[in-house]
């Protein structure tokens, strides 16, 4: 390394810092002030005993803190203490040959800015040819509000930097190959948590990333290939760049179970989310009822297989619903047809709103056009027109009354008979399929009222999601605003989707879908990602990871006669795992009665209990980089551990595709370790 090149990075690192430790104290004064100063007036009022006052200084209140602005001040006191450790982890310096000037950018997790740039967001259009270009170069692009930007790139560095100190720094050229800091960084993680990958974004994934949301997006993303941390950085990304059209707070990301939609919910705060709202479906189909005040009672602990409502039925149901809205759109048409109702006609009649509001509509319509002639009725008692304002009332009352009906109607008999033909008894509990179905109805016909549609949603594990439940939440976003990340390698169960395409038949909007691969494992060694292929490349050879070459230890594989030997084994390993806990630790068990004894033997060895996490849907779980986890089979997908033992596993006895994908997905948990244990 170049001292003298290394002293004056050190010092501009100062410079920033001192920055940074300025802007810091400022907005904390400012923010430790008001809150003073309310504490202040509070004691006035209370000493004063003006209740009256209490509600005037509450209100003036409201409109300093919404003028203030305390909420996105917090927001970057939380930037601004993650800067103060690491202000930047590039540099890169353009020239432009117009002007002849090189602007010298130094690019962090989050942006700082007096004049001038003195930190630049990564998530900036600039800050995309630290990314896209591997080493120094002519004529690089990038866009910018006014256009496209072509500048020589005349140097890429990356820094080490960890609590303000300089370690070191890499000339980014074409001796240096980027992956070595890949795997620097791959080397540094414990697992257990997610960890951003700001530092280390790949081509491919940056494509993915700056994709326009919105349009649906479909990322087939091969085990390991970062589609999690992709996703939430795309979140980052949106909303950074689309403030005004897609905000945090009405956006959500999906997952199949509670357990993994927590575990991806760690990864927010670090990159500066912190209003979005995440949640299994189930659980928005719940609160959805609750809201709207949905008459109907569901038990989704009842066989509920998603898949038996399969594209025929599918079909079905949309034409019956088309036909509904032709129906309605001539009943309406009807209303106006009788002499003396057809001056009020001309409604506009759009299969983008549900029939139920198509007639809302009219009657508001309607109301406001009665209003007006109550009006002019009043305001003009003698007027020669009288008779004339009178009779429009009582037509306007009339056509009133008929499109309560038909809105009534909506209501009371064609939603229920509707979900009827498709085998709904409404006296009974509902299934998660038949909420499913009812759901669907319900918001085709009628629409919601209280729940606003999110303006962008993301899935995880898309593939575990059947076609019925695309169906619905597609329900749930505005004009299919949707970015699906998954792997149809790591189907889990029957109703998951078969292949990408079919999406389109549930999802109109995604006949335009933008569609991207991902096939590199960043995640576990060769060595596993070897035995992950052998294991599933028997019954597929699409979508295999493809490996970075990080070396490894060579997977273990154990026999046993009967579970007894195989759980003291366990019980030995674990032992000695226990005196140096330095990483994360999963064990993963295949089948409930095996689960509880592995959590017999976790007990048994006696490890702090702050350092063990059951993952269950029932447990309120932290997750941490350091500590052992245990996990039935069905609750691991979409996590990764440092040293993983699969419990139960008899590779031997994989005999379908279906196995092949459970074996598959247990064995690229581990990152770096992973011993397999089975009964012979």
């Amino acid at each position: 390394m170049e001292s003298k090149i290394k002293i004056k990075e050190q010092k501009h690192l100062d410079l920033v810092l001192k920055k940074l430790k300025d802007a810091n104290k400022i907005l904390s004064k400012s923010i430790d002030a008001l809150g003073k100063g309310t504490l202040e007036r509070l004691r006035e009022l209370r000493e004063g005993g003006k209740t009256d006052d209490f509600y005037v200084f509450f209100e003036q209140l409201h409109e300093k803190h919404e003028a203030f602005n305390i909420k996105d001040k917090y927001k970057r006191i939380e930037e601004l203490s993650y800067l103060r450790k690491e202000p930047y982890f590039s540099r890169i310096d353009l020239h432009d040959k117009n002007t002849a000037i090189t602007k010298r950018i130094y690019i962090g997790k989050f942006g700082y800015s007096e004049k001038n740039p003195v930190v630049t967001d990564w998530r900036t259009k600039v800050a995309s040819v630290y990314y896209r270009y591997r080493y120094p170069q002519q004529n690089v692009e990038y866009e910018t509000p006014e256009g496209k930007v072509t500048s020589d790139l005349k140097l890429k560095r990356t820094y080490e930097i960890d609590s303000g100190e300089l370690l070191k720094y890499y000339n980014n050229d074409l001796q240096l190959d980027e992956n070595e800091i890949i795997l620097e960084k791959i080397e540094e993680r414990t697992g257990g948590v997610l960890e951003d990958i700001v530092e280390t974004i790949q081509e491919s994934q940056l494509d993915i990333i700056e994709a326009d949301p919105r349009q649906v997006l479909i990322v087939q993303g091969c085990v390991g290939s970062g589609k999690s941390t992709v996703a939430i950085h795309k979140l980052a990304h949106i909303f950074f760049n689309y403030p005004k059209i897609i905000k945090p707070e009405r956006s959500i990301l999906i997952a199949k179970n509670q357990i993994l939609v927590s575990y991806l919910s760690t990864l927010f705060p670090k990159l500066g989310i912190f209003d979005l709202n995440y949640k299994t479906l189930s659980d928005l189909i719940i609160n959805l009822v609750f809201r709207e005040e949905i008459k109907i009672t569901t038990d989704f602990t009842l066989e509920n297989k998603t898949s038996k409502f399969d594209t025929k039925k599918q079909s079905r149901l949309r034409k019956k619903i088309a036909f509904i809205h032709k129906t309605y759109e001539t009943k309406i048409e009807n209303i106006f047809k009788p002499e003396g109702f057809e001056s009020f006609g001309g409604f506009k009649y759009t299969s983008k709103q549900t029939p139920f509001e198509n007639v809302s509509e009219a009657l508001k319509d309607m109301e406001e056009e009665l209003s007006f002639q109550k009006q002019e009725l009043k305001g003009n008692p003698k007027s020669p027109r009288t008779w004339f304002y009178k009779e429009n009332i009582s037509s306007l009352r009339r056509i009133i009354r008929k499109l309560l009906s038909l809105r009534n109607e909506l209501k009371r008999k064609v939603v229920p008979r509707l979900v009827k033909e498709f085998g709904l008894d409404l006296k009974s509990k509902l299934n998660y399929q038949k909420t499913l179905i009812y759901i669907y109805v319900y918001a085709s016909v009628i629409g919601f009222s209280k729940v606003i549609k999110y303006e962008y949603c993301v899935v995880d594990e898309g593939q575990d999601f059947s076609l019925l439940e695309y169906l619905v939440l597609n329900k749930f976003v505005i004009r299919g605003r949707l970015s699906i990340f998954g792997d149809l390698n790591q189907s889990m169960g029957d109703d998951g989707i078969a292949n990408w395409e079919d999406i389109k038949k549930a999802v109109p909007e995604a006949a335009k879908a933008s569609v991207f691969k991902l096939d590199t494992n960043y995640r576990s060694t060769k060595q596993i990602i070897d035995l992950a292929n052998k294991v599933i490349g028997k019954y597929t050879t699409h979508f295999l990871p493809k490996s970075i070459n990080r070396m490894g230890k060579e997977p273990i594989i154990e026999l046993y006669k009967n579970e007894d030997e195989m759980l003291n084994d366990l019980q030995y390993q674990l032992s000695k795992d226990k005196a140096e806990l330095d990483k994360s630790i999963g064990v993963i068990a295949f089948g409930d009665n095996l689960y509880n004894q592995c959590k017999q033997v976790i007990k048994k060895v006696g490890i702090n209990k702050n350092k063990v996490i059951y993952l269950e849907d029932s447990n309120q779980i932290i997750y941490i980089p350091k500590g052992v986890y245990a996990s039935e089979f069905k609750n691991c997908k979409g996590l990764e551990f440092a040293k993983v033992y699969v419990v139960g596993l008899n590779l031997k006895k994989v005999e379908n595709f279906s196995k092949a994908r459970e074996a598959f997905i247990a064995i690229t948990r581990a990152m770096n370790e992973l011993i397999v244990y089975g009964i012979s």
